[in-house]
């Protein structure tokens, strides 16, 4: 069995804040270290496993330190800018992907540090239609690979959003109560969670994979006029009013392309005046 997990920071237990991640890096990074090792030692315990592929996906991706894992079956991807970001390294050998600290999306009430992609100059992404984070929007990129979603872990508001979309495993870390404000549980609630819901993982026999297929529209809203200024230049792009652009394409490899480069690029211009 091969296992690929993408990590993020936000839905990590123990976390409020960007502050801490900042102020904090050691000490964050040893909490992500800490939800990985629960998930890692219960999959090699229960679990005839070929390689756990750890895909470091929060900010440069350079928040695990190398070795943090003895077995040779554990790799290792960091590093930033990389074409695929948060699903570097997925491929169809893999069996399922797990996303470990993810967030709600961008707007949502009481969602820890809300976004989808970007913080700073996206405001909303939809999908033909439908407005969406970064769990689907990766889940339909491992879907390109027949591989699916297997199981999510973040705060009570990610959790929700969930429950019409994806029916995994889901590890609970907290309960948001702003952006900035959470209640958090205890470690040993929280590794208790992860081994359960990583056993009814190995118990439950099948998991949806989740495809877009044919034409997919994107549309994407910016936080300010001069992002979309700046991003509506790129090739294939149409701007829809003062603030929303949109991307159409049959290849679901193109629209999440696009949805990298409008935040890659946008964000030089978060700032702008």
């Amino acid at each position: 069995m091969k296992i690929f997990i993408s990590t993020d920071m936000e839905g990590i237990e123990g976390i409020s804040s960007w502050n801490e991640m900042t102020t904090k890096e050691a000490w964050c990074a040893g909490l992500l270290k800490q939800e990985l090792t629960y998930v890692i030692s219960t999959l090699l315990a229960h679990a005839d496993i070929e390689e756990i592929c750890i895909c470091d996906s929060h900010s440069r991706g350079e928040n695990l330190l190398y070795g943090s894992f003895s077995d040779e079956r554990i790799t290792h991807v960091k590093g930033y800018p990389r074409r695929n970001y948060m699903m570097e390294g997925l491929d169809e050998s893999f069996d399922a992907v797990f996303l470990l600290g993810y967030h709600a999306s961008i707007g949502s009430l009481n969602g820890g540090m809300d976004h989808s992609y970007s913080s700073s100059c996206i405001y909303r992404v939809r999908l033909n239609g439908r407005e969406v984070g970064e769990v689907e929007i990766n889940a339909y990129y491992a879907g390109m690979f027949g591989v699916p979603i297997a199981l999510i872990s973040g705060d009570d508001i990610l959790e929700a959003q969930m429950k019409d979309f994806l029916k995994v495993p889901y590890v609970r870390t907290k309960e948001g109560m702003g952006r900035y404000a959470a209640k958090m549980y205890s470690p040993e609630r929280v590794k208790q969670t992860f081994e359960t819901q990583v056993q009814a993982f190995l118990t439950q026999k099948e998991f949806e994979v989740k495809r877009l297929d044919g034409e997919v529209t994107l549309e994407v809203d910016l936080a300010t006029t001069v992002i979309a200024d700046a991003v509506s230049i790129v090739p294939g792009i149409k701007r829809l009013d003062g603030r929303t652009v949109q991307y159409t394409s049959s290849r679901y490899e193109d629209i999440f392309h696009m949805i990298l480069t409008i935040a890659m690029l946008g964000g030089k211009f978060a700032q702008y005046t």
